[in-house]
């Protein structure tokens, strides 16, 4: 992986100006020992200027260590690096305490699939020409508005009911993992539920026909269509050849695998043509642990790890320099 990319990597976490895509890369290449050159940069920078610095008052020194004051820095600098773990967890749970409450807009121009992190914890994974809408802050009703294509995994909290506007369908969860489809211009709006159990509905409010709601419970492996000309919800089990086993968490790991051989493993276990351009990149080796993880973060996690990029067409994704 490019060095200026890793340093930029470490600067930005140190400054604590990293998003939560780059905080999951940096605790990702922490884990595998790739950021301890960097991180050990910092430590003797640091260690430098300490030593580097003049004290006006004398120094108490010690009859082995030296300059007590000297030390003091040093041990400094040292905890400014060992406090890196323990500074995850506060990171993304504090950084918008002070924050004032607005609405934030994310739009996917990208070809790649985004990955956004909610106030509560809830993921939301957005396609390419997605849109997601949603406050920094939730109060009684978590509630978000959509377009495009995207899954969520929503966290779980029976005390605060989880809802999506996309189009005329409201999704209403407390916890649970979906996918939805609704795309401007197309006639139908499409839920399909991974895990758990959602609600799904048409307001009278979004009906010129409707007397009272339209509504269908859906469990694991069973999807709702809403089409627009009929005004109707249509209650099916998914398809088995949805790509929906996109978002399955599997358990999968590599040792000095090639690109090459860990695409032909992930095509085999997703059913999707995923492959590689180019001769260097196919044979760029990768030692990986993606533990519950899903396709997509299995794809983010790879592209940062070796530097590229994918796109997405249809049945097929291909890695690219």
């Amino acid at each position: 992986m490019n060095e200026d990319y890793l340093r930029k990597l470490v600067k930005r976490y140190l400054d604590k100006k990293s998003t939560d895509e780059e905080l999951e890369v940096f605790v990702y290449l922490m884990k595998q020992g790739k950021l301890d050159q960097y991180i050990q940069e910092v430590m003797d920078t640091d260690i430098k200027a300490a030593t580097d610095i003049n004290i006006p008052q004398p120094a108490i020194n010690h009859p082995k260590k030296g300059p007590i004051s000297l030390y003091l820095k040093i041990a400094a600098s040292i905890l400014l690096v060992s406090g890196l773990i323990s500074f995850l967890y506060f990171y993304k749970n504090d950084k918008q305490q002070f924050t004032a409450i607005n609405t934030i807009s994310i739009n996917n121009h990208t070809g790649i699939i985004y990955k956004e992190v909610l106030p509560d914890g809830t993921q939301v994974w957005l396609n390419p020409n997605a849109s997601l809408s949603y406050p920094s802050k939730f109060g009684k009703f978590r509630e978000v508005t959509m377009q495009g294509e995207a899954f969520f995994n929503v966290t779980k909290d029976h005390q605060h009911p989880f809802i999506i506007t996309s189009g005329n369908v409201l999704t209403k969860v407390w916890g649970t993992s979906f996918r939805i489809r609704s795309i401007p211009g197309e006639n139908s709006t499409k839920v399909s539920v991974l895990t758990g159990k959602v609600s799904v509905s048409i307001p009278v409010k979004a009906s010129t026909t409707l007397k009272e709601p339209e509504e269908v419970i859906l469990l694991p492996q069973q999807e709702a269509t809403y089409q627009k000309t009929v005004n109707h919800l249509l209650k099916t089990p998914v398809s088995p050849s949805s790509d929906l086993k996109i978002w399955n968490n599997v358990n999968l790991s590599f040792e000095n695998a090639t690109i090459e051989q860990v695409t032909k493993i992930l095509s085999q276990h997703y059913n999707l043509q995923i492959q590689a351009q180019g001769k260097q990149l196919n044979e760029y080796r990768l030692t990986a642990d993606f533990t519950d993880k899903n396709l997509a973060d299995i794809l983010f996690l790879i592209c940062r790890s070796v530097h590229t990029t994918y796109v997405r067409n249809d049945q097929q994704i291909i890695l690219k320099n």
